[in-house]
């Protein structure tokens, strides 16, 4: 009986560790360290270009050192008019574009 109350008292003290409450303030502080153009990148180009800017597949071109490739503005113009298999437009807010073209420009 002693073992079944030990047990049950780890498993409640346990079960409350971690709640959600944690997570969503890491989370909270997560978000409002990042730069605002690495979130534009996660909302809007990971799919394509992955978490680690290099690239799915043989159409989305590895990004990782964009920077030292292109200038702010050819970065943006190519988020604007699209290039090849990137379609045009994904990016409308001038003040997002001009956050993820600071941080792309960033990778060399």
């Amino acid at each position: 009986m002693r073992k079944i109350i030990t047990v049950l008292t780890l498993t409640i003290l346990l079960a409350g560790c971690g709640t959600s409450e944690d997570k969503n303030t890491a989370t909270k502080e997560t978000v409002s360290d990042a730069d605002p153009g690495e979130l534009v990148y996660k909302q809007t180009c990971i799919g394509c270009h992955g978490q680690d800017l290099g690239g799915r597949g043989s159409s989305a071109k590895d990004l990782s050192h964009i920077g030292s490739k292109l200038t702010e503005e050819e970065i943006k113009n190519v988020v604007i008019n699209g290039r090849r298999s990137m379609p045009a437009g994904l990016v409308k807010d001038e003040e997002d574009l001009d956050a993820l073209a600071k941080w792309l420009h960033s990778h060399k």
